[in-house]
Parts: structure tokens; sequence; C-alpha cells
């Protein structure tokens, strides 16, 4: 046997893979959402400053051009990060599922 595997598991059954239980995805989520809100926040000023200034040069409609992109892509990270919200926590309630039936299971032992 190869001296750098010797001492690892080699049945599947006793192989894990562990993920930190602690980490907290939907807040994660949530900070995700508050930093696209923040910048949304500044692409509305701007537009607010774009629409005020009346005449606009070729400059300034590229710059407005491009933020109308930006407001897009966030729309569509947004969409992706509610499906993802979803996933998050249709996992976290069966995960909360799993460990009421355990613990129901322990107590009529």
């Amino acid at each position: 046997m190869n001296p750098t595997l010797r001492g690892l598991a080699t049945d599947a059954q006793t192989v894990q893979m562990n993920y930190p239980d602690r980490m907290d995805h939907l807040e994660v989520l949530r900070e995700k959402i508050k930093r696209l809100r923040a910048e949304i926040g500044q692409i509305q000023e701007l537009n607010k400053q774009y629409r005020l200034q009346g005449r606009n040069g070729a400059e300034a409609q590229v710059a407005h051009g491009q933020r109308q992109e930006r407001l897009q892509a966030i729309q569509q990270d947004l969409v992706q990060l509610a499906s993802l919200g979803r996933k998050v926590q249709s996992v976290a309630e069966m995960k909360e599922r799993h460990r009421s039936r355990l613990h129901l299971v322990k107590k009529a032992s």
C-alpha cells in the first residue's frame, strides 16, 4: 500500500464528507441581497442625476446604458438567489423534520 494512503478509509460506507453545519446559508443570501439593494440605490441615484441634467452627452448616455445593463444583471442575480433561497430553506426544513423524527425515535427507545 502506498504510504501516503495508509490509514485512509477505503470502504465507501465509512468515508464521509463533512461540510460546515454551522454555515448559515440564508444569512449569506441575505447579505448578498443587501449588497445588491445598495447597488440598486446607487444606480437609481445616478439615473436621477442623469434625468435632471437634461441634455446628456454621449459619455453620459453610454454610462446610463451600462447602468441599465447592470440593473438587468442584478435582476437575473435576484431571480437566481430567490431560487437558491427556496432550495436552502427546503433543505433546512428537511433537516429539521429529520431531526424531529430522530428525537422521537430516541424518546420511544
